[in-house]
Formats: structure tokens, C-alpha cells, sequence
């Protein structure tokens, strides 16, 4: 399992056999964005998470644990959800 943002970018590179600079392209975000992620420099929003995923051609899946119904609960992120407009709020968590 990954844990971090930095493993899940550096792997999205690796398993798209990616560079730093096509990667940022693909996302809309600057090369020393990536960098710094891939670095740990910075932790990036779930948003930006997204951005990266989906512009690498990867739909993101969100697992967590409600503390407050005690259920595990899932949330896809489908190619709908990269709208730029939507970047960087941190608004990026699951619909009820």
C-alpha cells in the first residue's frame, strides 16, 4: 500500500515511464511541482493528487475509514472531476 504522495507520484512516473517534465505537462502543473512532491519538499492537496492522476491517465480511488459511522467508505474520482476550476480547494472528498 502507499502512503505517501511522494510514493504515488513517483510511482505513477515509473509505471507510465515517465519524466519529471512530461508528467507535469500532462498535469497542467510546473516540473519543480512534481520535484518537490516527489522530493517530500511538499505535501501536495488531494486536488493536486488528482491532477497528476488523471494527467497521467489514472482514475483515482479513495478508501478511508468514517469515524463517525464507523464505516469504510469508498469514492472513485472519475476524468469528470479534473476540472481546473475545482483545483486546489482540498474540496476533493466524497459526495453524501
Amino acid at each position: 500500500m502507499l502512503t505517501t504522495a511522494a510514493q504515488i507520484v513517483v510511482r505513477i512516473r515509473a509505471e507510465r515511464e515517465l519524466s519529471m517534465s512530461s508528467l507535469a505537462v500532462l498535469a497542467g502543473v510546473p516540473t519543480s511541482t512534481i520535484s518537490r512532491i516527489e522530493s517530500g519538499q511538499v505535501e501536495p492537496t488531494l486536488g493536486m493528487i488528482r491532477r497528476i492522476a488523471l494527467g497521467a491517465g489514472y482514475h483515482l480511488h479513495l478508501q478511508y475509514y468514517d469515524l463517525f459511522s464507523g464505516k469504510l467508505e469508498d469514492h472513485v474520482v472519475g476524468a469528470a472531476a479534473a476540472d481546473p476550476a475545482n483545483e486546489g480547494d482540498g474540496g476533493d472528498g466524497p459526495r453524501r
